[in-house]
């Protein structure tokens, strides 16, 4: 899947079984499988943070007894934080909640299928990039997306549209410009077809109120859920990052202090009210980690800010632990995000193939690991020899083409499993020298001659 492995996920579920009812395990399943991202990705980090803090100790998945609503917080636990019953209630957010976001994905659909409309399945193949402006306010300058929170086709964009997309000369690369009112967008044609992410824009997915905005109001949406006047333990609100700028970047101040993150909005939300009615608000990010001078390097790991209430002394070390118990992340939210909305995680799309790796040994023997995935594929014709050949990588099939053609041939094949972190697996395949597959050769070792 996009933050876990499907085997690990599976694994994660297993591991839970003694905790689960029927009706827990198939609502996770069911969500865990969903197309709508809005459920899938959500469903992988409310599974992994709460088989996460059951390796701590002993935890009871939405208890009963807690709340008569229908919306039961997602756990307690009694190890989280030391000596203290912890009530948990995890919510995942991304970008896709400010306006911006739901105006484009909102425009760019509907044009989309007003183009199927004109030219059947022509749709598919436009992406959108809407343009920006910069308003003046009482509060001084707004960077905004000229994008209408719900736009209505009109007549004057639809005869636009038919004139552009009926004309069957359309090349890779063409350009339409729609204006009308808030909507400013270059429409692009492509050769190939494009995926349901397929709108973009120059403004950066930004939090300029620190009151009003998605992370403020999940907060105080999940304070009510919470709520227990019996309850005298720890209330936990867990915000997962599944796309969302602000709560990836937690810890990075804004220099100009027109943009806040979820830390501040946060520690804000915590101060604001005289009982907040949450004690702990823990922010969990897969993060890329910075290596030397700031370049990017390739391990994601679990970063995790914590604020607490003003005026409660809490033992913060459970956290620690459990970014440490927490299964390996395989991308960033935001990353997760954009490659599930390709649908390329479903368990019958084409495999995520792992890369082929090439061992030399001064000898008589060398070894070509490539994907079992990609080959288990190939042989169910869900990807063809020239999809095959790209899996296995140009320098994998001219490696394998070397070794026969030098008249060597596979000499062992096994199997090298990539274990519960990933969803393929390794063949190993094992070269020597064949005189089944080359010309007979004189032995070094014959006698000398008269």
């Amino acid at each position: 899947m996009a933050i876990f492995a499907r085997r690990r996920l599976q694994a994660m579920l297993d591991g839970l079984a003694p905790l689960l009812d029927e009706a827990q395990a198939l609502d996770l399943v069911r969500r865990l499988e969903s197309k709508e991202i809005e459920q899938a990705l959500p469903a992988e980090m409310e599974l992994g943070l709460i088989w996460g803090i059951a390796q701590l100790g002993h935890v009871e998945i939405e208890p009963p007894w807690y709340s008569t609503g229908k919306r039961l917080p997602d756990l307690l636990s009694d190890a989280l934080v030391a000596d203290r019953e912890t009530i948990v209630e995890i919510t995942a957010l991304s970008d896709a909640v400010l306006p911006a976001d739901r105006g484009m994905r909102n425009a760019s659909r509907k044009l989309s299928q007003e183009a199927g409309r004109i030219r059947k399945g022509a749709g598919r193949y436009l992406s959108y990039y809407f343009f920006e402006e910069t308003a003046w306010t009482g509060k001084g300058s707004l960077r905004r997306v000229r994008v209408p929170r719900d736009l209505m086709v009109s007549d004057t964009l639809r005869d636009q549209l038919r004139a552009w997309v009926g004309n069957r000369d359309r090349q890779d690369g063409d350009k339409l410009h729609l204006a009308e009112g808030e909507l400013k967008v270059a429409v692009t044609w492509h050769a190939v077809p494009q995926g349901r992410y397929n709108f973009a824009t120059s403004m950066p997915p930004e939090i300029r109120d620190i009151s009003d905005n998605y992370i403020y109001r999940a907060l105080d949406t999940k304070a009510k859920q919470v709520r227990n006047a019996h309850f005298t333990g720890v209330r936990c609100v867990i915000l997962a990052d599944v796309g969302s700028t602000a709560l990836r970047q937690f810890d990075r101040t804004d220099p100009t202090a027109r943009v806040y993150n979820g830390a501040q909005t946060a520690t804000h939300f915590l101060r604001d009210k005289a009982d907040p009615g949450i004690d702990i608000v823990a922010i969990v990010t897969p993060r890329r980690q910075m290596a030397i001078l700031g370049m990017r390097s390739e391990t994601i790991h679990w970063k995790i800010g914590l604020y607490c209430r003003p005026g409660t002394a809490i033992d913060l070390s459970g956290f620690e632990r459990l970014a440490t118990l927490l299964p390996k992340p395989r991308r960033e939210g935001y990353q997760s995000r954009l490659l599930h909305e390709q649908a390329i995680f479903a368990p019958m799309a084409k495999g995520r193939y792992v890369a082929t790796i090439i061992n030399w040994w001064k000898g008589e023997k060398t070894e070509v690991k490539i994907s079992a995935r990609a080959f288990l594929d190939l042989l169910a014709g869900r990807i063809t020899p020239d999809q095959a050949k790209r899996a296995f990588d140009t320098a994998g099939a001219a490696s394998i083409k070397a070794h026969l053609d030098r008249g060597e041939t596979i000499s062992d094949l096994r199997l090298e499993p990539g274990g519960p972190d990933s969803d393929d697996d390794h063949i190993v395949l094992t070269f020597t020298d064949d005189p089944a597959a080359r010309p007979f050769k004189v032995p070094d070792d014959v006698k000398e001659g008269s």
